[in-house]
């Protein structure tokens, strides 16, 4: 921003000065004043874009980090442009990850975590850890081992970033989507609303087609909710408008009386709904050992990074 300011105004000042001599409106120790006005935003302006360069220098890069860090920023940065700026090393010696505004968040502290550890206090590198597992249900993923849960393991600085600081900053981006027939409010931040819009689009001319669907779809649960998670101080990603319920009588760990029963509810969920979802950039929770069988969440950094891990895609490093 000071390096476009100071083109700007030394272009300005520049024509004014060429116009002013050619007139013969001014005064010669005023040229001269304007003039040297003139030379010293020049050189301020080479001073910042030489910061500039000094500020992206200081990022590392690939070469100089691990393959599963280069990863973490690739898919980040894909899905994140205007948020993710690179890696560095901190001042205590630990990676962390930059974001476009400065502000720093520490990728790996090198700390080992309980699965309790990683729910409530995840690096990112935690965060991005356990790999979603795309695609269509098997007997795998319908019986996850305890702690398996992709995306649950959430820093709640970075969704701060990615969404907004407060319930009324995140209101201010969201829009209201068309989802089987409700309005739903999504923010429009990073793409969510309009993947949003996009599964529905996909489910729109199948549903009349399902009625047994309607168990799954109805009474529609929500989105927008600024509010913390059951039974914890951590922010539901309802706050930041890019989660979405089903029926809220589907199967929540918290609450569910018989969870021997779920691998079977979870292996019977409507694929093409699945698939509608995971196409669009958004995770199921029906696939965490702490299953939520209502809930899907836009999260495209772990479905990209599920996809390069299986060789569906590449991402330039």
């Amino acid at each position: 921003m000071l390096l476009g300011y100071a083109l700007t105004m030394n272009h300005l000042i520049s024509q004014r000065i060429l116009y002013a001599l050619r007139v013969r409106k001014v005064k010669r120790h005023w040229a001269r004043l304007l003039g040297l006005t003139a030379l010293t935003l020049w050189v301020f302006a080479g001073s910042a874009e030489a910061l500039n360069s000094a500020q992206n220098a200081q990022y590392l890069a690939d070469k100089d980090l691990s393959a599963e860090a280069a990863l973490d920023l690739a898919v980040l940065r894909a899905a994140y442009p205007e948020v993710v700026a690179g890696m560095s090393r901190g001042a205590s010696g630990h990676l962390e990850l930059v974001l476009a505004d400065g502000a720093r968040l520490v990728y790996d502290d090198g700390k080992p975590r309980t699965s309790k550890e990683a729910e409530e206090s995840p690096d990112i590198r935690t965060m991005l850890a356990q790999v979603y597992p795309l695609g269509p249900v098997t007997e795998q993923s319908a019986h996850p081992p305890r702690g398996f849960d992709p995306g649950r393991h959430r820093v709640q600085a970075f969704f701060l970033a990615l969404y907004g600081h407060s319930e009324a900053e995140v209101r201010k981006s969201c829009e209201t989507v068309r989802f089987d027939g409700h309005g739903a409010l999504f923010s429009r931040r990073h793409g969510a609303a309009a993947a949003l819009s996009r599964v529905e689009s996909r489910l729109a001319p199948l549903t009349p087609q399902h009625p047994e669907w309607n168990i799954i779809l109805r009474p529609f649960g929500g989105t927008l909710i600024w509010r913390n998670i059951a039974a914890t101080s951590r922010l539901s990603v309802h706050s930041f408008g890019a989660a979405l319920d089903l029926n809220p009588d589907l199967a929540y760990w918290l609450t569910e009386r018989h969870p021997e029963k779920i691998p079977a509810q979870v292996l019977a969920f409507p694929r093409e709904i699945l698939e509608a979802f995971e196409a669009e950039g958004f995770i199921w929770g029906g696939k965490w050992a702490a299953f939520d069988l209502m809930h899907f969440e836009y999260r495209p950094e772990l479905i990209l990074k599920a996809r390069v891990l299986r060789g569906d895609v590449k991402l330039p490093r």
